[in-house]
């Protein structure tokens, strides 16, 4: 983009989101539903507030309901969404966004005002956001808000009715991918600080609404005819909430579904079968799955040594390879579509005669030195069974670490992630925007509200800030890839692979769009 001059984009309906993606459900047998495109959630919504949400699935329901002003298109570029033009000050310390003409689903025009209290009720401290001061945070006041010192955001303004001006701290190359973020989507002013809880809340101006929710059974979304993108060609969208993966995938089998996410055990099988084999998609995304591990709760993890040693003790091939059939492995921190060109360095392989020279620098010596280890894993995901297990046999036969896999319910798992009393869990991490500071800075810098088991290092502290504020790419790029080096040697997390969603798609559907990150909404997709 060009500063100082008025950039006019495309509209795109896109959404952005963290890391896999939804399950399917369909079923046209009844007559009444013809025109309804169905898949299951494999888990209940975690939040039907834009504000607070921060798993995938629920990010993926979220956004055909839901929007921000500027959002991806399937072609992994930053458009308009309720924007529709925007400049920039030349110091790139302040945006200007020209609103479209949108309603909201109860009929209300969207105004600049909308923006500005959507932003200040999502980093209200009522509201209690785990994640708004991470998106919103680099405007002006938004710390302040966040933490109680403030009571409004001074750095939005609204200039007219359609007009909203926005001033940031720093110069930050990454800011508009910061509002593509759920966090940062529009509602009603009068929304308030009211929590959204049902049907009757959920006020957005996505291409569907939100008309009924019922715990364990079933999302219902219908189509909102005055969607400034146009009417969505289908009547609506049914997210039955189906845990079991092996269901879903019968469910598809039957013809009772039109979209269904495969497990990844699976997928011989369906490369086997020449019908669905033809109905299978491979989709990249711009997702890491780690370790991650807690020394605020597992203290050996505060050592490098210890961590290290895990890390070289894993066989992440044979996770890769043989577990996971083939997905790519991480042999760096940074996904496909981020810093694509350059390299990485600083990985550590599978060594386990090393592994157990590491952990000898260290004060525990031997794995037999050390508390036993809990592993965290989602419950609902047959993938981390498998993966956890491998992890286990590794580091007791390579290190002789006792570790004891723990499932746990996704909502549990992000609550004790966040207060950081997990000691190792088994997680991703996926773009909410495609640069790099969205997988260094703000997950790993000393003072990231996203770091949540507390790894510091002051050399990659500096390394990011410096980027973050940097204006030319390529400098910025050199300086992200040293921090990522550091941290690979460092090991507070350790990459497994890359994220792949293998999709099964009816051909039933067409106009069905993806993206790296997983976030275009359905309006798009018609039914035969």
């Amino acid at each position: 983009m060009k500063v100082g001059v008025w950039i006019i984009v495309a509209m795109g309906l896109a959404g952005c989101s963290k890391n896999s993606s939804s399950g399917g459900f369909s079923g046209r047998q009844n007559e009444g539903s013809q025109n309804v495109l169905k898949y299951c959630l494999g888990i209940n919504p975690t939040t039907l507030d834009p504000a607070k949400v921060q798993d995938p699935d629920t990010i993926d329901l979220l956004n055909n309901i839901y929007e921000p002003l500027v959002n991806y298109d399937e072609n992994n570029k930053i458009v308009g969404n309720l924007a529709s033009e925007w400049k920039i000050s030349p110091d790139g310390t302040v945006y200007t966004f020209k609103l479209i003409s949108a309603k909201f689903h109860d009929g209300t025009a969207v105004t600049a005002k909308d923006v500005k209290a959507s932003w200040e009720r999502a980093l209200s401290r009522e509201i209690a956001s785990p994640i708004a001061d991470t998106y919103l945070g680099d405007i002006v006041g938004a710390k302040e808000l966040a933490n109680g010192t403030g009571k409004d955001l001074p750095g939005v303004k609204v200039i007219d009715d359609s007009t909203v001006q926005v001033t940031i701290d720093k110069p930050r190359s990454y800011f508009l991918g910061k509002l593509c973020y759920s966090c940062c989507d529009v509602l009603p002013a009068k929304q308030g600080l009211k929590e959204i809880s049902g049907a009757a809340d959920a006020m957005g101006t996505g291409p569907f609404r939100l008309s009924e929710y019922k715990s364990d059974q079933m999302v219902t979304l219908k189509r909102f005819d005055d969607y400034h993108g146009g009417k969505a060609q289908i009547d609506g969208i049914e997210r039955k909430i189906v845990k079991d993966p092996s269901t879903r995938l019968t469910m598809y089998r039957n013809g009772e579904t039109d979209i269904c996410a495969v497990e990844k055990q699976d997928w011989k099988a369906i490369n086997s079968d020449p019908k669905l084999k033809a109905q299978f998609k491979m989709l990249p995304r711009a997702t890491v799955y780690y370790l991650l591990l807690g020394g605020k709760a597992y203290a050996p993890f505060k050592d490098r040594h210890v961590r290290r040693a895990v890390m070289m003790a894993i066989d992440r091939h044979r996770i890769t390879d043989e577990i996971l059939q083939g997905v790519p492995i991480a042999n760096r921190w940074l996904p496909p579509g981020i810093i694509d060109a350059k390299p990485a360095t600083g990985t550590l392989d599978y060594n386990p005669e090393e592994a157990k020279k590491e952990l000898a620098m260290s004060p525990f010596k031997t794995g037999a030195d050390l508390p036993d280890l809990e592993l965290t894993i989602r419950s609902d995901n047959s993938d981390a069974k498998f993966i956890a297990e491998q992890v286990t046999n590794d580091l007791k036969k390579n290190l002789g670490l006792t570790v004891k896999p723990k499932l746990t319910e996704e909502g549990t798992l992000l609550k004790a992630r966040n207060r950081g009393e997990l000691a190792s869990v088994f997680i991703s991490w996926g773009a909410d925007y495609l640069d790099a500071q969205n997988f260094l800075s703000i997950l790993l810098m000393s003072d990231a509200p996203s770091n949540h088991d507390g790894w510091s290092n002051p050399e990659f502290d500096q390394l990011c800030r410096t980027a973050d504020v940097e204006q030319d790419q390529a400098k910025r790029d050199a300086l992200y890839l040293k921090a990522e080096s550091l941290m690979l040697q460092e090991a507070p997390r350790i990459p497994l692979y890359f994220a792949v969603d293998g999709i099964l798609v009816s051909p039933k559907v067409s106009g069905f769009r993806s993206n790296l990150l997983n976030m275009v909404p359905h309006n798009k997709v018609a039914l035969k």
